[in-house]
């Protein structure tokens, strides 16, 4: 590597002839004394990551080498990723760079506070730059710059007099606006949304006492140590009765011994529809517990308001949930109409392409307890998840199903399982169709 020297009129230079600027006051030297102190705080001790980072950049920087720090010479040189590494798809570079900037900040606010040099990294920008920090001005210092050399008596009395109505000023002001700050706080905290327009979907939810569970799907996976593989086959779903599995069989014989079942990840969609609910129950001023659903049992989850999320295949007490499932879904994703109405189908079908054209199901239920209720949000992939969300959390949608189901009318509560056939793209949701839906009185529940 090149090293920088100095010339004789004091400016900061590449030896191997790349300017290296640096503001008055601030030499090489004072930089690499600024670093070292840097990456021995508490802050950065035990930041490795971060601290190979700052102190690749900064060495490269004052060695006169700061136009080759670019993202991919980082990723190799500070990240340890090899030639084929592409920062377009692994964004680690940027990530680290943002988290970088945010410490420096924090260490300048606090231990670097009286540093007398600045170590900065600019938001799109790789190459650090440095100038010199002023030393903090204490209050009684700027107390004593404004007040002068003593005056007299009565100078004195007016000082201190205006003085001490600037300090009640400002404390008057400061509360003030900590009171309106609060304020804002409480009427944020309030619920956002119109619980009445909801409450033929989610009244029960909303009620003072309840206790709502959101159980989602968890898919199986297994490991094998002799092929150093984490494996998962989509039909195998119910731990309970793998040696009757004949799929589970054929992953035993092709890489056993297998070991597991293991439950590392969840569906995509199932993640980003459990955050939407969460939202919508902040803004309506409820809560709920969200739980996998290999940890759900009845005895976890028969208290209270229940919310089956996701793919019924990846959750094991849907299978066996004690409630007339009109539209059921079968291992080969097709809808099946237990209960065909006249002008209905038996079988629903998905086409292979499901991520473009896939259904969803929407079901109310009474719950396993009195004034209690199961409400089913169930597809085969994201879209249709995300799909079944949004029919009963935005308002739009909330308002013409109410209208089209007749939830609303004559003030008893119905029960209802709505088919729904969801076009999509890239994975999301683009538009939602009814397909049909059927309507059933509320069971009177057994203690």
């Amino acid at each position: 590597m090149r090293h920088a020297a100095v010339s004789g009129d004091g400016e900061q230079k590449d030896r191997g002839g790349s300017d290296l600027q640096l503001p008055a006051g601030v030499s090489i030297e004072s930089i690499q004394t600024e670093l070292e102190k840097i990456l021995a705080s508490e802050m950065f001790a035990r930041a490795e990551r971060l601290s190979r980072f700052l102190r690749f950049t900064v060495e490269q920087t004052i060695q006169g080498h700061g136009e080759q720090i670019k993202e991919y010479v980082l990723g190799l040189e500070v990240f340890d990723r090899n030639e084929s590494y592409d920062p377009r798809i692994d964004p680690i570079v940027r990530v680290e760079a943002a988290r970088l900037r945010t410490k420096l900040k924090e260490y300048y606010e606090k231990e670097g506070l009286a540093d007398p040099v600045l170590i900065q990294l600019s938001k799109g920008s790789y190459v650090p730059h440095f100038q010199k920090q002023r030393p903090p001005v204490s209050e009684t210092s700027l107390v004593r710059q404004w007040i002068g050399p003593p005056r007299d008596l009565k100078s004195i009395a007016l000082l201190t007099t205006v003085l001490l109505l600037a300090v009640a000023t400002y404390w008057i002001t400061a509360l003030s606006q900590r009171n309106l700050s609060l304020q804002k706080e409480i009427e944020a905290a309030k619920p956002q949304i119109s619980l009445r327009e909801y409450a033929p979907i989610w009244g029960r939810f909303f009620s003072p006492d309840a206790e709502n569970v959101v159980v989602f799907g968890s898919p199986v996976f297994f490991t094998s140590q002799s092929d150093a593989l984490f494996l998962r086959f989509s039909t195998v779903n119910d731990p309970t009765d793998l040696f009757n599995d004949a799929n589970f069989q054929m992953l035993q014989r092709r890489f056993g011994p297998l070991s597991g079942p293991r439950y590392d990840y969840t569906e995509m969609g199932n993640a980003i529809a459990l955050q939407r609910l969460a939202a919508f129950f902040g803004r309506a001023g409820g809560k709920f517990t969200a739980l996998p659903a290999h940890l759900a049992t009845w005895d976890s989850v028969k208290d209270g308001n229940i919310i089956f999320l996701g793919a019924p295949r990846m959750n094991p007490l849907l299978q066996n949930l004690p409630v007339q499932q009109d539209f059921e879904w079968g291992p080969d994703h097709n809808i099946y109409n237990r209960n065909p109405l006249p002008g209905e189908q038996e079988t629903y079908i998905t086409p292979s392409h499901r991520d473009v054209f896939t259904f969803a199901v929407v079901a109310s239920f009474p719950g396993l307890q009195p004034d209690r209720e199961i409400l089913l949000l169930t597809a085969h992939n994201t879209p249709g998840t995300l799909a079944a969300v949004e029919q009963v959390t935005r308002l739009e949608n909330v308002r013409a199903m109410t209208e089209r189901l007749k939830l609303g009318e004559s003030g008893e509560r119905k029960h209802y399982q709505l088919l729904l056939r969801v076009v999509a793209d890239k994975n999301a949701p683009v538009k939602t169709e009814y397909v049909t839906y059927h309507i059933s009185r509320p069971r009177a529940n057994k203690p």
